[in-house]
């Protein structure tokens, strides 16, 4: 059901010159379906005390240019049935997100497709970068079939109807920008009008509306990659917020880059972007990154990443769903450095130290926290967190195992874990934590240096698909600390905390909170020890007129034992929630019939605030079916008995502490 090429089912297009000119959301099918409708979270303040490396920069920004699901070429979709797709879930890194992969036009034939002009992003990775403070680009890719000329018409007040559609389709589907790959020789007097028409879109669009200029074309339109910002291809910064530079970077080059940026008296940090090619290179880039970040000196501009989406491609088995462990230590690998903690990031092997290149050796890449600083949008309470990554082997409510399959849904993940994993070991004989080659997710040794490791556990969760599992053997003589998220909570009186635990006799769990005013030490609350679901509640009035900066964990023991504690929630709550009121209009629009499967279409009216998601569930059992914040979904399942002929729906309204509305309900009817 997930990989087919159904024309039923809601599916991603692309759009050429004359879908553009012609758009409205009316006319493109299924347009409706891929909206995003999570406002763009802001980010708190940079405190250096709490940073994984505290004399870190914080000024160097970085673009990441990827495929989101890497599904099938005809077939990208918000959310379907499968487990082995890629969920980013390093946000807290970025600062823009680009997709990357084409779509056909709508209506392009399988087996001779049509890519249009411009792909949008898909809407369930922008809710995902949304919420995580991240700004999400659409793509624009030419060469493609047609004329450009086509999308250089002018009329005759000086406006572009290509670039009022960008600005209109953008603020439509939920997204921020785009980033240009205009990468085709061109007629002088096109690239003119092509500048002019770049103008005009910055002119018409809102604030906080980016446009990043890959290093292609001269102003004259001769294709020519100049590998950094100079005199040539500046003009092209007259009419974008950005400049993407080609990869084949030098140390000469990147230090004209920032020259150049300076002489514009334009910031270099928020306008060149120096690109890293790993898509082809991997782990082992052909050019260091060290070239813009000199060890010991100040970064030179800002960094953009292409084809960050390796780590799932180039693994053995990436597409089974029960190896995908190696997929995730492999994106560990990559964003937190060859040693799985950030805080211990840094290549284990020098440069130059031999040929050929081995794409796949990770000890050749430092990670990207080692150069960029992590951020966060927790500035304000309530944060709630039950570390669902977004896809999973189930689905979980309330503890409960409410489904049975694979599933993989961006738009529901949740604000992950800051730092992965930065684990320290407490108490007699304790050394520094994490080694290379030990753990299954990041590890961190109790006190006679046997490994805990810290990850996402797919198999058991409170809510969503996964839950945080910190495990192995402990001891009595040790503990073992780990910083989970970086905050920026001040406490009123009324906050609380609460947090959600399946935990193992014997072995006792706590919370700790470090405040601003007193980085080096956290302050522990016990958290419970005892086996299966429980919840603590602990008031936070004590810490009045105090602002809390980072939130962890700590687990230890009384006795030697195998440690098996399970985090399914963890939330820092204001005053109490009212309930959301139920869904109002939900209606089932449509049934289609597609082979095996049968396709609900449904609708509501979305809540304009109290809401986080719509949980929609099996009226007759509570079984789930689906997640979203939004106010349509497309629910696929299979085609019903002969004797089935009326499938009742129940739409549940959730509350940002997880306080739930009473349901709405839908009678879906079988198609005759």
């Amino acid at each position: 059901m997930d990989d087919d090429h159904s024309s039923v089912r809601p599916y991603m297009h692309g759009y050429d010159a004359a879908a553009l000119k012609s758009w409205s959301p009316g006319t493109d099918r299924w347009a409706r379906h891929f909206r995003s409708r999570v406002p763009l979270a802001p980010r708190i303040a940079p405190f250096p005390a709490t940073q994984a490396h505290p004399d870190l920069a914080t000024g160097p920004r970085l673009m990441n240019l990827t495929y989101d699901y890497d599904d099938a070429f005809f077939t990208a979709r918000k959310y379907g049935d499968a487990f082995a797709r890629r969920l980013l879930r390093f946000w807290q890194y970025s600062d823009f997100y680009g997709s990357w992969h084409g779509l056909p036009v709508d209506g392009s034939p399988v087996d001779d497709p049509a890519p249009g002009l411009v792909n949008l992003p898909n809407p369930a990775y922008t809710d995902a970068a949304h919420r995580n403070g991240v700004r999400s680009l659409g793509c624009w890719f030419w060469p493609r079939s047609g004329d450009f000329e086509d999308y250089l018409e002018q009329r005759a007040d000086g406006s572009f109807p290509v670039a009022d559609k960008l600005v209109e389709m953008a603020a439509y589907f939920g997204f921020d920008g785009y980033f240009v790959n205009h990468e085709a020789e061109t007629p002088t007097g096109q690239a003119a009008r092509l500048h002019d028409l770049l103008r005009s879109l910055r002119e018409r669009a809102p604030e906080g509306f980016h446009l990043q200029w890959y290093d292609t074309i001269t102003p004259h339109g001769h294709l020519d990659y100049l590998n950094h910002l100079n005199t040539v291809n500046a003009p092209w910064l007259d009419v974008s917020d950005s400049f993407f530079a080609n990869y084949w970077m030098t140390s000469e080059g990147v230090e004209t880059s920032r020259a150049t940026a300076l002489k514009l008296g334009r910031d270099p940090y928020a306008t060149v972007f120096h690109g890293t090619e790993n898509e082809q290179f991997g782990f082992d880039p052909e050019y260091d990154p060290r070239l813009l970040f000199p060890p010991g000196e100040a970064a030179r501009t800002s960094w953009a990443l292409f084809g960050s989406h390796f780590v799932k491609e180039l693994a053995p088995r990436h597409d089974d769903p029960d190896a995908q462990d190696e997929v995730f230590r492999r994106e560990r690998r990559y964003w937190s450095g060859p040693r799985e903690d950030p805080t211990r990031s840094g290549r284990l092997l020098p440069h130059d130290r031999r040929t050929p290149r081995d794409r796949d050796d990770h000890r050749a890449w430092d990670g990207v926290a080692h150069h960029i600083t992590e951020r966060s949008v927790i500035g304000s309470f309530p944060f709630v967190t039950r570390f669902n990554t977004g896809h999973g082997r189930a689905f979980f409510l309330d503890g409960r195992r409410a489904a049975d399959g694979d599933w993989h849904n961006a738009s529901v993940q949740d604000i992950l874990p800051t730092w992965q994993f930065w684990t320290r070991a407490e108490g007699v004989g304790a050394e520094g934590t994490g080694a290379d080659g030990v753990g299954a997710e990041g590890a961190g040794p109790e006190g006679a240096g046997a490994p805990l490791s810290v990850g996402f556990d797919h198999e058991l969760a409170y809510d969503g698909g996964s839950s945080l599992l910190v495990s192995g053997p402990l001891g009595p003589d040790g503990a073992m600390t780990v910083p989970l998220y970086k905050t920026a909570l001040t406490v009123t009186g009324a906050e609380r905390l609460a947090v959600t635990a399946h935990g193992t006799d014997g072995v006792d769990l706590e919370v700790g909170l470090l405040f601003q005013d007193a980085p080096d030490a956290f302050v522990w609350l016990a958290a419970g020890s005892a086996a299966g679901w429980h919840t603590t509640t602990h008031g936070l009035g004590t810490f009045r007129g105090r602002t809390i900066a980072a939130v962890g964990l700590r687990v230890s023991s009384r006795r030697p034992t195998r440690c098996a504690i399970r985090i399914g929630e963890l939330a820092l709550l204001g005053p109490e929630f009212t309930p959301p009121a139920p869904p109002e209009d939900f209606t089932v629009d449509e049934v289609l019939a597609d082979g095996e499967s049968v396709h609900v279409f449904l609708s509501w009216r979305l809540a304009g605030h109290g809401v986080r998601h719509y949980d929609l569930l099996r009226d007759d059992d509570g079984s789930w079916l689906g997640r979203i914040y939004d106010d349509v979904y497309c629910l696929s399942l299979p085609a019903p008995a002969a004797s089935e002929t009326v499938t009742r729906l129940r739409l549940v309204a959730v509350a940002p502490d997880g306080s739930r509305s009473a349901p709405a309900t839908a009678e879906a009817h079988r198609p005759r």
